[in-house]
Protein backbone atom coordinates (compact mmCIF):
# COMPACT_ATOMS: atom_id res chain seq x y z
CA UNK A 1 0.00 0.00 0.00
CA UNK A 2 2.25 2.82 -1.21
CA UNK A 3 -0.48 5.75 0.08
CA UNK A 4 0.76 4.65 3.91
CA UNK A 5 3.83 7.48 4.68
CA UNK A 6 5.95 4.44 5.97
CA UNK A 7 5.68 2.93 2.31
CA UNK A 8 6.97 5.83 1.01
CA UNK A 9 9.44 6.27 3.74
CA UNK A 10 10.67 2.64 2.83
CA UNK A 11 10.77 3.48 -1.28
CA UNK A 12 12.66 6.58 -0.98
CA UNK A 13 15.44 4.74 1.28
CA UNK A 14 15.61 2.44 -1.43
CA UNK A 15 15.29 5.15 -4.39
CA UNK A 16 18.46 7.14 -2.30
CA UNK A 17 20.24 3.61 -1.75
CA UNK A 18 20.71 3.07 -5.57
CA UNK A 19 21.39 6.44 -6.61
CA UNK A 20 24.18 6.30 -3.95
CA UNK A 21 25.65 3.37 -5.69
CA UNK A 22 25.65 4.21 -9.01
CA UNK A 23 25.99 8.56 -9.20
CA UNK A 24 28.10 9.36 -5.76
CA UNK A 25 31.19 8.56 -4.86
CA UNK A 26 32.40 7.14 -1.55
CA UNK A 27 36.30 8.10 -1.49
CA UNK A 28 38.30 10.34 -3.28
CA UNK A 29 41.83 11.43 -3.93
CA UNK A 30 43.32 14.23 -5.66
CA UNK A 31 43.01 13.11 -9.33
CA UNK A 32 40.39 10.09 -8.42
CA UNK A 33 36.85 9.49 -6.82
CA UNK A 34 35.87 5.79 -6.45
CA UNK A 35 32.30 4.86 -6.77
CA UNK A 36 30.90 1.48 -5.20
CA UNK A 37 30.40 0.44 -8.73
CA UNK A 38 34.17 0.23 -9.20
CA UNK A 39 34.69 -1.10 -6.25
CA UNK A 40 33.85 -2.93 -2.93
CA UNK A 41 31.39 -5.65 -4.29
CA UNK A 42 30.48 -6.66 -0.74
CA UNK A 43 29.19 -3.40 0.38
CA UNK A 44 27.75 -2.83 -3.26
CA UNK A 45 25.52 -6.03 -2.28
CA UNK A 46 25.25 -5.19 1.22
CA UNK A 47 23.29 -2.13 0.04
CA UNK A 48 21.05 -4.29 -2.95
CA UNK A 49 20.17 -6.72 -0.56
CA UNK A 50 19.06 -3.59 1.66
CA UNK A 51 16.91 -1.91 -1.21
CA UNK A 52 15.08 -5.64 -1.73
CA UNK A 53 14.30 -5.55 1.42
CA UNK A 54 13.00 -2.41 1.62
CA UNK A 55 10.69 -3.01 -1.77
CA UNK A 56 10.00 -6.16 -0.23
CA UNK A 57 9.04 -4.89 3.24
CA UNK A 58 6.12 -2.12 1.14
CA UNK A 59 4.43 -5.47 0.02
CA UNK A 60 3.95 -6.85 3.99
CA UNK A 61 1.38 -4.33 4.73
CA UNK A 62 -0.68 -7.25 6.11
CA UNK A 63 2.25 -8.14 8.84
CA UNK A 64 3.46 -5.19 10.63
CA UNK A 65 6.20 -7.09 12.91
CA UNK A 66 7.10 -9.20 10.09
CA UNK A 67 7.62 -5.49 8.29
CA UNK A 68 9.62 -4.42 11.14
CA UNK A 69 11.95 -7.33 11.64
CA UNK A 70 12.69 -6.94 7.40
CA UNK A 71 13.22 -3.31 7.99
CA UNK A 72 15.82 -3.99 10.88
CA UNK A 73 17.10 -6.59 8.54
CA UNK A 74 17.47 -3.89 6.34
CA UNK A 75 19.21 -1.20 8.34
CA UNK A 76 21.83 -4.31 9.14
CA UNK A 77 22.74 -4.31 5.77
CA UNK A 78 23.21 -0.90 5.30
CA UNK A 79 25.34 -0.76 8.95
CA UNK A 80 27.42 -3.60 7.30
CA UNK A 81 28.22 -1.75 3.72
CA UNK A 82 29.03 1.15 6.39
CA UNK A 83 31.38 -0.48 7.75
CA UNK A 84 33.66 -2.22 4.84
CA UNK A 85 33.50 1.16 3.12
CA UNK A 86 35.06 2.12 6.23
CA UNK A 87 37.62 -0.56 7.00
CA UNK A 88 38.83 -0.55 3.67
CA UNK A 89 40.03 3.12 3.44
CA UNK A 90 43.49 3.46 2.16
CA UNK A 91 44.87 6.50 1.67
CA UNK A 92 41.56 8.10 0.41
CA UNK A 93 39.92 10.34 1.55
CA UNK A 94 35.88 10.08 2.42
CA UNK A 95 33.76 11.35 -0.02
CA UNK A 96 30.06 12.42 0.01
CA UNK A 97 28.28 9.12 -0.90
CA UNK A 98 29.66 7.27 2.21
CA UNK A 99 28.33 10.48 4.26
CA UNK A 100 24.97 9.94 2.16
CA UNK A 101 24.31 6.02 3.39
CA UNK A 102 22.81 7.62 6.75
CA UNK A 103 20.00 9.21 4.84
CA UNK A 104 18.50 5.69 3.89
CA UNK A 105 19.53 4.57 7.74
CA UNK A 106 17.32 7.40 8.48
CA UNK A 107 14.61 6.64 6.25
CA UNK A 108 14.27 3.28 7.26
CA UNK A 109 13.91 4.27 11.10
CA UNK A 110 11.19 6.80 10.23
CA UNK A 111 9.48 3.92 8.72
CA UNK A 112 9.62 1.71 11.55
CA UNK A 113 8.25 4.32 14.01
CA UNK A 114 5.07 5.09 11.65
CA UNK A 115 4.95 0.85 11.62
CA UNK A 116 4.81 0.86 15.10
CA UNK A 117 1.97 3.91 15.32
CA UNK A 118 -0.02 2.23 13.14
CA UNK A 119 0.40 -0.99 15.15
CA UNK A 120 -0.71 0.67 18.30
CA UNK A 121 -3.58 2.31 16.61
CA UNK A 122 -4.98 -1.20 15.21
CA UNK A 123 -4.18 -2.66 18.99
CA UNK A 124 -6.02 0.48 20.35
CA UNK A 125 -9.32 0.16 17.78
CA UNK A 126 -9.18 -3.61 18.97
CA UNK A 127 -9.32 -2.94 22.81
CA UNK A 128 -12.73 -0.72 21.64
CA UNK A 129 -14.48 -3.49 20.31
Amino acid sequence: MIQRIQSLFLLLSATISILIVFYFPVFESDEISIFLTEAFFYARLSIFLSVGLAIFSIFQFKNRNRQLIINQISKLCITISFIIIIFSREDYNFAIGLFLLIIPYLLIILANYFIKKDEKLVKSADRIR
